[in-house]
């Protein structure tokens, strides 16, 4: 397919999350124009709110359930739209999940959608999915975009809805880009778009949408909770976590839509892969931040920016420049946090959010 070049129109679920409003921000940066779906017209008018600076260029759309039937119907029919990027998925770090409220969801909103541009959306030129690389995860090291996750969906598979959340969520990422893999392949001939999967690890940096409380935060909380918690000198230099700064995912869903080549590939989003000591001396490092373990200070041996289990070299082609470094990531971060009251490492916190 050609670029999907500027002043484009786009329309992006999710808007008003943690990782929309970041796809948001860098698509108006880019003179693209913005259609965001969100859950309810308050949601909508803080969005317009946040990027009034781009006037007319940003609105939204009402999707209370994008996985009811036809959810999408009206906005495809209406909207004449170039290119959809849909980053909308179910998310909760909870015990209560089921198949019910993360898979049917993730995978019926997937479908909906494309169901929606095939039927409505002739002008639609690009789809760009939100994925996950735990959907590509199949070891420690050889990772790339043409692995998939097959263990967990053998859990899944083995247990249904006594497998756990994370094993429920990743199923959640998996089954719903397969869907969308099969339905472009098995509608070529009747449809005008193409696919494009980006594959975030987990996504750190500072909200900038109007968080009022730390449940409306998810992957942030999860790894901000799990480096709080002192560790063993033997799991110091451990793999932590894979993570990505919230600005470059959307940087190249920005880029995704803008490069022809980007067809049918899965861009691992994938910055590095930090050890618990990394993100320990990231945090200590001066101005220290107060109450982060400190393990054996300066033992961790890994770059800043740097996944060696993961092949991200398209992704760092489009993009263009280096990816925003672990430190620089975690720090922003948890400022942040401080900023709210909300730190983990500080006493003050004496709950967890799970």
């Amino acid at each position: 397919m050609p670029a999907i070049s500027p002043p484009a129109k786009i329309l992006l679920t999710g808007a008003s999350g943690y990782l929309g409003t970041y796809v948001v921000k860098d698509l108006l940066k880019r003179s693209y124009i913005v259609v965001g779906t969100v859950r309810s017209a308050s949601k909508g008018d803080e969005l317009i709110k946040l990027f009034s600076q781009y006037g007319d260029r940003i609105s939204y759309v009402i999707v209370e359930d994008m996985a009811a039937p036809n959810a999408f119907d009206p906005i495809i029919k209406e909207g004449d739209f170039d290119g959809v990027a849909h980053t909308a998925s179910p998310i909760s770090h909870s015990s209560g999940s089921t198949p019910d409220t993360i898979i049917r969801p993730a995978v019926d909103g997937t479908l909906n959608l494309l169901n929606s541009i095939k039927a409505y959306g002739s002008s639609v030129k690009r789809f760009i999915l939100t994925s996950s690389c735990g959907a590509a995860q199949q070891s420690e090291k050889g990772n790339n975009e043409t692995t998939w996750n097959e263990r967990i969906l053998k859990v899944y598979e083995d247990k249904g809805a006594d497998s756990g959340h994370p094993v429920l969520y990743l199923a959640s990422k998996i089954l719903a880009e397969k869907a969308a893999i099969k339905f472009v392949q098995e509608n070529s001939g009747e449809i005008g778009f193409d696919l494009v999967s980006v594959l975030p690890a987990w996504i750190l940096g500072a909200p900038i949408f109007p968080a009022e409380s730390l449940t409306q935060l998810t992957s942030t909380n999860v790894v901000l909770r799990m480096i709080a918690q002192p560790r063993s000198e033997s799991e110091l230099d451990k793999d932590a976590f894979l993570i990505i700064h919230a600005a470059d995912v959307a940087a190249l869903h920005g880029e995704a839509f803008g490069r022809p080549d980007a067809a049918g590939h899965r861009i691992i989003a994938a910055a590095t892969d930090g050890t618990w000591q990394g993100f320990y001396d990231a945090l200590n490092d001066e101005p220290a931040f107060s109450g982060v373990p400190k393990g054996n200070i300066g033992s961790n041996g890994r770059p800043d920016v740097g996944c060696e289990g993961w092949d991200n070299s398209y992704a760092k082609e489009i993009l263009g420049r280096e990816f925003i470094g672990l430190k620089q990531t975690i720090r922003e971060t948890e400022d942040y946090y401080r900023s709210k009251g909300w730190s983990f490492f500080t006493k003050q916190l004496s709950f967890i959010v799970r």
